[in-house]
């Protein structure tokens, strides 16, 4: 189910250093118009739909959205972004807020683009799980294919009309008497015959049941585990580099109010 943005209260608020990184977030991304006002560039949606064309190709076909400045068609373009690509990222907005968006609320756009950010990373998150969870089951398969393949019976050199189980039963033990069509011989003693089960052909391999299987409600249910616990620690990582950028931007900005402060420091040089 699709989480619903009602109003900018579910929106994240931003501090100065976030900001700077949202917008070099955005500035490395190929737009078709040049970034003046924030607000209003993105306020009839084309743009909004560009970025998530950049990351999720197939999620987007630009060629439905019209550059506009009538609030109707802008509110049109932000219709159909909501229905057929923030539907698949797990999000809906109200109208209302698509309103806002619209008419370019100061300080909104930015708070919903991170918004859609994070959306679109764990979106891509997910294609790569997927891909590689892929990848790894034809793998498996392949190996299994292969150990089929070596463990196929061996064919006899000789032709006969026989079954090939009683061919291979005849090669390995000439004692026999008799050798029935179902795999079977009978011993024959004073009054009495008791069928006795043939030996199996060579090249045979038995399967036997492994003791390791477990129930596969138990299987799913640590499979769900994993799961859940790699997304945590996809998240944490997402935190640490995020703050790990901020803290390189706080340094940036120490270093420079430092040569500043040099500066317009006294040299202690004063008249006399």
């Amino acid at each position: 189910m699709s989480m619903v943005v009602k109003n900018t209260d579910d929106l994240e608020d931003l501090d100065e250093a976030e900001l700077e990184e949202l917008y070099s977030w955005v500035d490395k991304i190929p737009l078709s118009r040049p970034k003046r006002n924030i607000a209003r560039d993105f306020s009839d949606g084309v743009l909004v739909a560009e970025v998530v064309k950049h990351f999720l190709p197939k999620l987007v076909e630009l060629h439905n959205y019209t550059p506009g400045s009538s609030t109707p068609q802008k509110m049109q373009n932000w219709f159909l972004l909501n229905r057929k690509v923030f539907n698949k990222l797990n999000f809906q907005l109200t109208e209302d807020l698509i309103r806002e968006l619209c008419l370019g609320k100061q300080g909104l756009i930015e708070r919903f683009l991170m918004h859609v950010r994070a959306k679109i990373e764990r979106a891509m998150w997910d294609m790569q799980k997927d891909a590689g969870d892929r990848t790894e089951v034809a793998h498996h398969q392949t190996k299994a294919s292969v150990r089929l393949t070596n463990t196929k019976p061996p064919k006899s050199k000789h032709v006969d009309d026989k079954p090939e189980a009683d061919q291979n039963i005849n090669m390995q033990n000439n004692t026999y008497s008799h050798i029935e069509r179902n795999n079977y011989r009978t011993e024959v003693s004073p009054g009495r015959t008791k069928p006795v089960a043939a030996p199996p052909p060579k090249g045979h391999v038995k399967i036997k049941q492994s003791d390791d299987l477990v129930p596969k409600a138990i299987y799913e249910e640590r499979e769900q585990e994993c799961l859940a616990k790699e997304e945590t620690i996809q998240i944490l990582q997402a935190k640490i580099r995020r703050l790990e950028h901020l803290l390189h931007l706080k340094d940036v900005r120490i270093e420079e109010l430092q040569g500043r402060l040099e500066s317009i420091r006294p040299t202690g040089k004063g008249k006399r």
